[in-house]
């Protein structure tokens, strides 16, 4: 059963069309449409309902594309992980690390990855699905990012390292520090200082993050330049515990109590990594102080 063919039929289930999935292979469509069709043959099971020019995944087809995705993902790491091999050791490992994570999440494993003196290290900021697709494309070794919705990635290998506290922060002098307890409502009346990168569009940034907690609001790049503001009493933020305790515990900033979440935020990190890295030395001894030599709460159990 050859595995090209295998893949055609996955991106033709994928996308509910074999031209679509022939333009994807670079190959003709009545080359893949044979291909699907030897391979009907040969499991004794039609994968699709086809009526005219129009085609759909039939009922047989929709049960066994969870194999059909799975055996395809384990072949992807059997063919990239015998690369690994039979290339040996690079000599330059790519680490990504999406825009916001604060420096507990990695600063004592990257010092731990840069003391193998053979190794090269390039480390870039970037955004998390633009560092999925890095990873996904064989650009990047390792990435860390915040925790997605995938339940289980198939297309890499992943860790689940901890968390990390949010607080909610804001000048001594702002009004919401006179209530006790904060709700969503209150948070409604005054700016939110928001840690994030501007664009050329700030409707746009508004109508992709419709879950901010003001109409009102204020977004920094630079985070000394926000709590800088927060300082001067421009408004309230959620930001890392690590950039505000020390202006907390000076009483340059407060921390609010908020009554839907009594205990701060946790956001939760997550590593991934390339198949077959940990296949040589280096690689798994660097995703090993990834796991273990973070300052994330909740350590995975060794």
């Amino acid at each position: 059963m050859n595995s090209l063919h295998l893949k055609a039929l996955l991106l033709a289930a994928e996308t509910g069309s074999i031209s679509a999935a022939a333009r994807k292979l670079g190959k003709k469509q009545p080359q893949v449409s044979q291909w699907i069709s030897d391979l009907e043959i040969d499991l004794g099971v039609n994968f699709f309902d086809r009526t005219g020019n129009k085609m759909s995944l039939s009922k047989d087809g929709e049960r066994l594309l969870p194999y059909l995705t799975h055996t395809m993902s384990q072949l992807t790491k059997l063919v990239q992980s015998a690369e690994i091999i039979s290339q040996g050791e690079s000599t330059v490992l790519r680490i990504g690390i999406e825009n916001y994570i604060p420096d507990l999440a990695f600063t004592q494993p990257l010092a731990l990855t840069l003391e193998l003196s053979h190794l090269c290290i390039e480390v870039y900021r970037e955004e998390q699905h633009q560092l999925m697709r890095d990873l996904s494309e064989g650009n990047v070794d390792i990435i860390i990012t915040h925790e997605s919705d995938t339940l289980h990635h198939q297309h890499c290998e992943y860790c689940r390292l901890g968390h990390y506290k949010e607080v909610l922060a804001c000048s001594p002098d702002h009004p919401l520090t006179k209530l006790p307890i904060v709700t969503s409502n209150d948070l409604s009346q005054y700016r939110e200082l928001i840690w994030g990168e501007t664009t050329n569009n700030n409707e746009q940034y508004r109508d992709d993050n419709s879950d901010g907690f003001s109409p009102s609001y204020g977004i920094f790049s630079d985070i000394q330049l926000l709590v800088a503001m927060l300082k001067h009493n421009r408004g309230f933020a959620f930001l890392p515990t690590e950039f505000v305790n020390t202006h907390i515990e000076s009483g340059q900033l407060v921390a609010l109590h908020c009554d839907f979440e009594p205990a701060g935020i946790d956001r939760r990190i997550e590593l991934c990594w390339r198949n077959g890295l940990t296949l040589s030395p280096y690689g798994s001894q660097i995703v090993e102080a990834f796991k273990t030599h973070h300052q994330l709460s909740d350590k995975p159990i060794s």
